[in-house]
């Protein structure tokens, strides 16, 4: 309510004149009231960018990445150096180097075998052509070749078999195997008093080829320097 300043009778705050004496009340003055705009746009940042452009960077740490590169190849040829050991530490048939290998041949047979075997003065009643070595383990290594009217390496073990059943000997292993591309045999026997013989024998065209290993266990007569003389048995 508002009072009329001329008669002091009351009105409503809408009203343009006074009801009791007429008086004409001032229009009242709008007023806005002032505020902040929310929508005000914000003061633009500009930012500073550390970021450099891919080359400058590259030239800049051109020592760091060289460095990084080197590395990197160093452990990718150890990586390949590594496999290719592994590969050859899984070889079945170990082959040693050339340099370390002597090689023996007569007529249409030839093999190789280590320097460190040693050739030795024995003999061979039924074998008088016979040579022997004797191996780092003390293994005795004898090869021969003769004539034989057997028809085949079945013929050949069937009658190495008949003769160790009658010395006590077991048989402990009887196999074929391929050498320079031909069936060949191999006979592992235990004999009565404890050591142990083995026959690796080749056929072919009446002559047979024989390596005859003796030693005190199985694995010394089965060991890699003596398959790898084994292995690089040739008929010419």
């Amino acid at each position: 309510m508002k009072k009329c300043p001329e008669c002091g009778n009351p009105s409503y705050d809408g009203a343009p004149v006074c009801g009791n004496c007429g008086y004409k009340f001032p229009k009242a003055k709008n007023i806005t009231q002032k505020r902040e705009d929310i929508f005000k746009q914000a003061p633009k940042i500009e930012k500073t960018s550390n970021n450099e452009d891919t080359v400058s960077i590259i030239k800049k740490n051109k020592l760091v990445i060289g460095i990084i590169l080197v590395i990197t190849l160093i452990v990718i040829c150890g990586i390949v150096f590594m496999g290719s050991n592994n590969n050859k530490s899984n070889d079945s048939n170990p082959i040693i180097q050339t340099s370390d290998l002597l090689e023996y041949s007569a007529s249409d047979f030839a093999f190789k075998y280590p320097k460190t075997w040693k050739k030795i003065n024995l003999t061979d009643e039924e074998h008088p052509g016979a040579i022997f070595f004797e191996t780092e383990n003390n293994s005795t290594v004898e090869y021969y070749n003769i004539t034989t009217d057997a028809q085949s390496l079945k013929d050949i073990n069937q009658q190495r078999i008949s003769l160790a059943q009658e010395n006590g000997d077991f048989v402990e292993l009887l196999e074929t195997v391929t050498l320079d591309g031909r069936n060949s045999s191999n006979m592992i026997l235990e004999n009565a008093d404890g050591d142990y013989t083995r026959y690796v024998s080749m056929f072919s065209d009446g002559q047979l080829y024989v390596f005859k290993i003796t030693g005190g266990s199985e694995n010394s007569v089965t060991s890699e320097a003596i398959e790898s003389t084994i292995s690089s048995a040739d008929i010419a």
